[in-house]
């Protein structure tokens, strides 16, 4: 792979088995073979983006891949730590294990490839980005060892000549999008709509403009779906995207259900890896997805949480734009888990220094003999971490957020280390967000868990609510007024849940059991009714009692309708019975929530 320097070929530097040096400038042919049969290039590229702007694109390999023109991959199998590929290219089969890529963010990342079959025996690359005064200064290297003489010639020909060329239009436009603050996601594709997908397309934004959604998200979304590549539509997270587009999350959300719902848009519900933290299945309906589940990538079984593990996404529907086959072209690109900063194989009694850039909070550095706890800290903390696997450090330790580990393998075996972000991404459309909103049970009623399957919840709000002496009204003033009235009072709820991103999970008699993703939503809620239902015209006046209580559940699917079960809930429907009317009732979870202890 070959790294280009504004429109020629890059100064290329290439040592011999002789330690001769040879430089090749202004695009002459840079390829000599030496008497150990390995080529070693070192490519040098001044780009105008920093390491971290660039980093999304040249790190994610699968992509860089794709682009510059490499054929799909196929994986064989996967076995201590190694993959084995394949891919084909005229008149030759390919295989090779894979080890897994090292890297550093946004600093460095190399793989090697030892190949089975093929003209290659071996392949090695390293991918250098240095902080310079105006961008970066990258160093792409190559080392490559042929296994006959097809491989001197597909070397020379094939890394030296076409993929230098090849691959110079593709950093240019990774370079020109990050330069300007652009991400992967706004890569161009060739984009291949549907017969009649434009027309389609056109009248959904009518139609979502129609639902309230604002005119300028309801155009990017559109333009995503008109203009964005393959990779960026193949998985399209609704959080990610507001985040990016500086918009609201949960009417980005919204708007992505509603356009689901007018099918420019399909739902993906996706079973997270707590490893990889990549998708383990994919499912097209809830009722597919099931607690257990097994991560090919990591080789590791899971049990599943509706909060966490659970996430939905979405893609165009083929109606609307046909995506290419998800093909692959590498597996273990460090973009695949952009959770982990760090990935380095040390071997038995050396010790290697790294430095990296962490975001402020807590990190886990993994290795074959346990978990050692850091914490990013936005000012002070250690510039410099010593970790000696002999004498593990204990506690959790302070370091900077440009740390440099120094870590020691004392140790009889290689170690494998792992820096992992702590915090679990807060990106996630999860499927507990998803189906806590009013929208989603009115649009996708028919959406549920299938029966006998249930998932846990590590943290929802459940709000009871109960009339104040309903009983008594209904002998005052009769069976019909009085269940007028509760409908009435039920529609006001059901407003104001809604409003607050709450849903109705069902109603009892003349009580309301309503789910909330955190509790102040349920606070504003039912303030906002109760001074809306002591408005209404009538007597007796109404009065609510109202409890509120968070804590873990279990979802469920109870008379064909999602539902919740467990201590949490059988808590949360007894607070009402300890209120006068016009009173809430909050747990001491729930009141110690931040929020909520803010608005109190």
């Amino acid at each position: 792979m070959i790294l280009l320097h504004s429109g020629q070929l890059p100064d290329c530097t290439r040592e011999t088995a002789r330690n001769e040096v040879v430089t090749c400038n202004e695009g002459n042919s840079c390829i000599i073979k030496h008497m150990a049969k390995e080529y070693h290039y070192n490519w040098e590229l001044h780009l105008n983006a920093s390491p971290e702007a660039l980093w999304p694109f040249v790190a994610n390999t699968n992509r860089f891949n794709r682009d510059t023109g490499l054929p799909p991959v196929e994986r064989l199998g996967f076995s201590n730590g190694v993959s084995h590929m394949r891919f084909k290219i005229p008149l030759i089969n390919i295989e090779w294990e894979e080890n897994p890529f090292e890297w550093t963010y946004p600093y460095r990342f190399g793989i090697v490839r030892s190949y089975k079959k093929g003209p290659l025996a071996e392949m090695r690359v390293l991918c250098e980005l240095a902080p310079a005064e105006s961008g970066t200064r990258m160093n792409y290297k190559v080392w490559a060892r042929p296994r006959n003489l097809l491989g001197d010639a597909a070397i020379g020909v094939g890394i030296g000549l076409v993929s230098a060329r090849r691959f110079e239009g593709v950093f240019r436009s990774y370079d020109n999008l990050a330069a300007a603050g652009r991400t992967p996601l706004d890569a161009p594709g060739t984009a291949r709509l549907a017969v009649g997908g434009r027309r389609r397309l056109a009248a959904g934004r009518a139609e979502l403009e129609s639902f309230g959604i604002a005119p300028d998200l309801a155009a990017r979304l559109i333009t995503m779906l008109q203009e964005s590549d393959d990779l960026s539509l193949a998985r399209m997270r609704p959080f990610a995207l507001a985040d990016y587009w500086g918009a609201d999350r949960r009417q980005t959300l919204e708007m992505f259900l509603q356009a689901a719902r007018i099918g420019l848009l399909d739902i993906q519900w996706e079973l997270i890896c707590p490893m990889c933290r990549g998708a383990a299945e994919r499912h097209q309906n809830l009722n597919e997805i099931h607690a257990h589940s097994h991560c090919p990538s990591c080789q590791m079984d899971f049990e599943a949480n509706f909060d966490r593990q659970v996430e939905v996404t979405f893609r165009p529907n083929p109606a609307v734009r046909a995506l290419s086959e998800e093909a692959i072209f590498c597996v273990g690109s460090p973009q695949h888990v952009p959770h982990i900063n760090l990935a380095q194989n040390v071997p038995a009694g050396t010790s290697v220094s790294l430095s990296t850039l962490l975001d402020e909070g807590p990190y886990i550095l993994r290795s074959q003999l346990g978990e050692i706890r850091l914490r990013a800290l936005a000012q002070g903390g250690a510039e410099r971490v010593e970790i000696d696997s002999a004498r593990p450090p204990e506690g959790e330790i302070p370091v900077s957020r440009m740390p440099t580990l120094h870590l020691r393998n004392s140790e009889d075996t290689a170690l494998d280390f792992m820096l992992e972000n702590g915090a679990w991404g807060n990106q996630a459309a999860t499927a507990a967000d998803v189906t806590s909103l009013q929208l989603f049970r009115d649009l996708f009623s028919n959406e549920a868990l299938r029966a006998g399957e249930e998932l846990s919840i590590s943290s929802v709000t459940l709000m009871f609510t109960d009339l104040r002496d309903s009983t008594r009204m209904y002998r005052l003033i009769g069976d019909a007024p009085a269940f007028g009235r509760v409908r009435q009072h039920f529609e006001i709820l059901e407003q104001e849940i809604a409003a607050q991103g709450g849903a109705v999970v069902k109603t009892m008699g003349d009580a309301v059991m309503a789910v909330f993703r955190q509790p102040l939503g349920a606070v504003l809620a039912i303030q906002n009714a109760h001074a809306e239902i002591t408005k209404t015209e009538g007597t007796p006046p109404l009065y609510l009692k109202v409890g509120i209580h968070r804590g873990p559940c279990i979802a469920v699917t109870l008379n064909e309708r999602l539902d919740y079960f467990g201590s949490t809930v059988n808590a949360a429907a007894r607070l009402p019975g300890l209120a006068e009317g016009g009173e809430i009732v909050l747990s001491e979870q729930a009141a110690s929530d931040p929020q909520v202890s803010e608005w109190l």
